[in-house]
């Protein structure tokens, strides 16, 4: 493996790292109460922020180590999935969950708590899936 490729498989594992902290801390805090407590809320609302941007960093530094020129963030997940590194599920739900992100931190048209609640509760596992899929690809042997 070239030294290029090595610090970027670096810092795809520490994108990770940010990946599954944030994965970890959402789950352990969401409940109902993301409903009614604003500061839960707002916490929850920014770690799901920053997963989804370790996923979209994680998706260009993949593709960079293809040596593929990263695109947008949609491109980048479709480019992951046509090279068989995550299934397609989990390409289609990391879009969506990108679509939330970008409600959250730009608020358009407002942001509808309980929708954005069951949102985030279905896209947690999938999150999860993202990072594991990524894994197996990069620890595989490809000698």
């Amino acid at each position: 493996m070239e030294a290029h490729d090595i610090r970027i498989r670096e810092r795809i594992l520490q994108k990770m790292e940010v990946l599954i902290d944030r994965i970890e801390f959402i789950e352990r805090h969401l409940s109902d109460a993301v409903v009614s407590d604003r500061i839960l809320r707002k916490a929850l609302y920014k770690e799901f922020q920053e997963a989804v941007e370790a996923v979209t960093d994680i998706s260009a530094l993949v593709r960079r180590m293809l040596h593929s020129s990263a695109q947008d963030d949609y491109t980048n997940l479709d480019y992951l999935v046509t090279e068989e590194i995550i299934d397609p599920e989990t390409g289609r739900d990391m879009k969506s969950a990108n679509g939330l992100r970008n409600r959250l931190v730009h608020e358009y048209d407002g942001v509808n708590d309980h929708i954005a609640y069951a949102a985030m509760q279905r896209l947690m596992p999938r999150l999860r899936r993202f990072s594991e899929e990524v894994l197996i690809w990069l620890n595989a042997d490809r000698t």
